[in-house]
Formats: C-alpha cells, structure tokens, sequence
C-alpha cells in the first residue's frame, strides 16, 4: 500500500498496537484506533482517530482498506481457566470476522496485517520452523492462535493477507522481559524447565518495524515470522538476563514446578519453537537487534 494512507488499528491501546499506531503515525499514515473504550483511549493517545469495537469499526475498516490487526485479551491477564481460554479466542477471532467481512465490502485492493504467534508451532524440539511451518493445535494457545489464522485467510481474494507469528516479545517495563529479568534483579532467577528448549524471541522495535513493513511492502504476503534471526536455547536468555542483573544463573525450576506455578500458560516457557524470519530476511527487512546480548543491553539501559 502507499505509505501516508490511512490504517485502522485494532488494539491500538496496547504495549504492542501503541506502539505501532506511533510509528504509522510518525511515517503520515491517518491512523484509526479500536477500543472497547473510544473516550478514554482519545485521552490518552490524541494523535490519532478513535472508533468503537462495536458499531463503527466496520465502516471504518471499509473506508481505510488497510488493517494491523492486533485485537485479542492479554494472555497474562489471568490464569487460563477453560472459560479465560475462550474469551482468548473470541477476543480474537470474532473481531478478525468483521474485519474480513468489512473489507469484502469494498470494491478496491484491500490488505490485512493480522497477528498470531509462536504458540502456533506447538512443541517442536529442535525443528526449524520457517514461515511455512504448518499451524499446529498441539497447545492450548496454538490452538486459539490457528482459529485466529484462519479467520484472517477467509479474506477475499482482492485482500493481501499477512500473518504476523510475534515470538516472545522482549521490551521495556512489560512482558516477557520483565517476567524473566525481574526474578534475577530479586535474587531468585533461575533456569525455567529444562533449559534447552528453544525461545523465539523478539525486541519490540524488530515487532513494530516487520508489521509496518508488512502492510506497505505488498511483497509480504502469506505467514510471516516476526522472530530475531538468532533464536536462543532458554538457558542462554536466562544466561544473559542474569548477567544484565548483575548476578549469575545457577538454580533451575522443573518443567512440573513450572507447570504447578503457572497453570496451562506455562505452555509458553517450557515447550520449544526454533522459529528462524526466512520471509522477512529474504526481502531485506534489517533486525535492529538480530542478537539478544544486543537486545538484553538495550533494554536493561
């Protein structure tokens, strides 16, 4: 699409969606935010338009052609009862739903950025997962995350559809970053699980940058992997967050006393996905932190 055109956001007012409403914003674009909260989310970012999650976002996403797509409750929000797994899903999909069934209603070219992430891979050991990975419903979060994948490719043809996978994003003061560091800064870090699984990790910056590529570069198309090119084992992440902290890494938690303290989302920390960004780096798209030591020092200064 023609960068300065106009880009409705949904999740505008989240760590991540903020962020990326900024950035579209700062590169001309009109940015249309969705909120369950129009009023307070004006408020707190005035720089751009507001529409309700329930009656006016159709007409808007009709009227822009262009959507990131980023809508969904936090999974940190609460432990993952059976019931919280459904609200993950329908905060999702449904919202992906009228996107696409705005969008069918335009007569031009339309394009669609939507989320999904790692979760998708499921458990996958040492297997490289490339963008062509096949979804997998093997975790509880991968199974929610293919529903909303496939709600995202019911676009008509006219629509260029990306799925953004986001791996574990790594920023300042939210997160994953946090969850991990602040244990160390508290002098109880340690190895979670059996330290050799693979974490498709990402700096918040890389996040934003691939999905602004992604809706204006009409070469991306199809599933798109938003992961550093240097994935770690989790013992190597623990290794340098220890060290950012000043301290060192010497205890460990088993994968049943991590499933014991965080319930089905442990899911997230003790399973393994080697995602590797062959799509973003074959169209030339620059990681500003390809390595994590590079990564962990930005975001512990």
């Amino acid at each position: 699409m023609t960068a300065g055109g106009p880009v409705v956001v949904t999740g505008a007012n989240g760590w991540i969606g903020a962020r990326v409403a900024v950035a579209l914003h700062a590169r001309g674009h009109v940015v249309v935010g969705v909120s369950r909260d129009p009023s307070a989310a004006a408020a707190a970012h005035p720089a751009w338009e507001w529409v309700g999650a329930d009656g006016e976002l159709d007409d808007a996403v009709a009227a822009a052609g262009a959507v990131v797509n980023l809508a969904g409750r936090n999974v940190f929000e609460q432990r993952w009862t059976p019931e919280y797994v459904e609200v993950m899903r329908r905060s999702r999909v449904d919202v992906t739903r009228r996107v696409v069934r705005a969008l069918a209603r335009r007569d031009s070219p339309g394009v669609l950025v939507s989320a999904s992430g790692f979760a998708v891979g499921g458990d996958a050991g040492d297997t490289e997962l490339a963008d062509d990975a096949p979804a997998s419903r093997e975790l509880v979060l991968g199974d929610v995350y293919a529903d909303w994948e496939d709600a995202a490719r019911e676009a008509p043809a006219s629509v260029r559809v990306v799925v953004a996978r986001i791996g574990v994003v790594l920023g300042p003061g939210h997160g994953a970053f946090d969850f991990f560091r602040r244990p160390f800064l508290e002098g109880r870090g340690a190895v979670l699980g059996s330290g050799e699984q693979w974490v498709p990790w990402v700096h918040v910056d890389d996040v934003v940058g691939l999905l602004v590529a992604a809706l204006e570069d009409d070469r991306y198309r199809g599933v798109v992997n938003v992961v550093a090119p240097g994935p770690v084992r989790h013992r190597e992440l623990a290794t340098a967050l220890a060290a950012s902290a000043g301290t060192s890494c010497t205890g460990t938690e088993p994968p049943d006393a991590v499933h014991a303290r965080l319930g089905p989302a442990a899911e997230m920390i003790v399973t393994s996905q080697r995602m590797v960004p062959r799509r973003a780096l074959d169209l030339g798209f620059r990681f500003r932190h390809a390595q994590l030591t590079s990564a962990v020092d930005d975001l512990a200064r």
